[in-house]
């Protein structure tokens, strides 16, 4: 009976913050991936697959920098404020930190770029492009969606995101109208970015009371420390998901990564729906993990069927509809991009389990090292097999290529989660 009132209290704790962050999420999710499909189908067609991909090649490009500068403080950060969310001069303290961290990688980022615009020709051709998209990794600087998170707090910036978003889903419909307005395109993207960091930081401050407190070199290094694992997660994460337009860009066309770049933004938006059920909840797991073990198996459990049983949902429609919605969102044009959408269809499935042995089992008991290992193979996987297979099949090479890694890390991930007794009660 006892546990059985335990188990109710829970749940109630559980169900209001989370649930209220959940719906949070879902509104900057819907800003960062549903609201841009809207563009879509305007946008690959003004801008010809030649254009669009190129843009995607850029944007793939960049991605990697942006990976950089986030440095796992999405998750470290995050986990930081989420412990020590009532201690008012630490919440500081670690804002500035991170924020001064991330200028910092900002700038060395900035000069790399401007190295590798010198010495690589395919770059030094589409500098222009490239010094406006970097502008977007500014915006990420500011905007501490982290801290909003760790403080279980994300209605407000949600709605900022979601209204800079609609500004810029105005100014495409209302300023692109031809191919050569493909800069145009990517100034927008990165002018939002900014203005969302901006209005973001003014948020911050308006909500928590934050105290200025000027970042120390211990600060911005014991951070940097901190989230190291998890810089090497994400960055392992990205060779599989925001670089493969660039290494497709590298071994094919600009048409072909048009093809696949806008096949997988639907792939990914859908992918997408995951997140923030997943990020709302991981504070949550992190506090439960250290308190009780047997709660944390409890809601795991549930967790593994309720996103589950959502992912196979999403992958059995993608698959179906797949045809249907390259010819309303992509058009005539992108009929090649039927079958990439088709092969990535698993991925919600596989992703839905990946992110709950990964972000709400494996982290919160401290196996960064482990869960990073992982994520590091599983994109080396991904790069080898689109090395093969790209320069035969081109974007279906790398399809292939993207879903034997997630079924890699997947599997992989539950292997040492079975083999560690992760999933057992204490």
């Amino acid at each position: 009976m006892s546990r059985y009132i335990c188990r109710c209290r829970v749940k109630s704790h559980l169900s209001s913050s989370v649930a209220h962050n959940a719906t949070a999420l879902y509104i900057i999710q819907f800003a960062n991936y549903i609201l841009p499909l809207i563009t879509v189908p305007y946008v690959v067609r003004v801008l010809t697959p030649t254009g669009y991909g190129l843009v995607a090649f850029g944007q793939s490009f960049i991605g990697y920098f942006i990976v950089f500068i986030e440095y796992g403080f999405s998750y470290s950060a995050t986990r930081k404020i989420s412990v020590t969310r009532h201690d008012p001069m630490t919440v500081s303290q670690t804002v500035f930190s991170v924020l001064g961290a991330k200028l910092l990688l900002c700038l060395i980022g900035f000069l790399v770029l401007l190295l590798l615009i010198n010495l690589v020709p395919v770059l030094r051709q589409n500098r222009i492009l490239l010094i406006i998209l970097y502008l977007a990794a500014l915006g990420n600087v500011m905007f501490p969606t982290w801290l909003f998170q760790g403080m279980e707090r994300m209605v407000n910036i949600s709605v900022i995101n979601l209204l800079i978003r609609l500004l810029v889903t105005v100014g495409i419909f209302t300023l692109i109208k031809r191919p050569e307005d493909y800069l145009l395109y990517a100034a927008l993207s990165s002018l939002g970015a900014i203005f969302a960091g901006t209005l973001g930081i003014y948020c911050a401050f308006y909500y928590f009371d934050l105290l200025i407190c000027l970042p120390s070199w211990q600060g911005i290094y014991e951070v940097l420390n901190e989230g190291w694992t998890l810089f090497l997660a994400q960055a392992s994460v990205s060779l599989y998901t925001v670089g493969n337009p660039f290494i497709l860009g590298l071994l094919t066309t600009t048409s072909i990564v048009g093809y696949y770049s806008a096949a997988e933004k639907i792939v990914r938006a859908i992918v997408g729906l995951l997140n923030p059920i997943s990020q709302a909840v991981y504070p949550r797991f992190s506090k439960i993990a250290i308190e009780s073990r047997t709660r944390m198996v409890f809601w795991i459990r549930k967790l593994f069927y309720f996103m589950g049983s959502i992912g196979l949902f999403l992958t059995i429609i993608l698959f179906i509809m797949a045809p249907i919605i390259v010819k309303i969102i992509l058009g005539v044009d992108y009929k090649s991009s039927v079958k990439v959408i088709q092969i990535m269809a698993a991925l919600p499935f596989i992703v839905s389990f990946s992110n709950v042995l990964g972000i709400q089992v494996m982290l919160p008991l401290d196996k960064d090292k482990i869960y990073t290992m992982l994520l590091f193979l599983g994109g080396i996987i991904n790069i080898i097999i689109a090395l093969i297979l790209v320069p035969i099949y081109h974007q279906y090479g790398m399809a292939i290529a993207v879903l034997l890694s997630e079924v890699f890390i997947t599997l992989s991930q539950l292997f040492y989660c079975y083999r560690s007794n992760l999933l057992v009660d204490c």
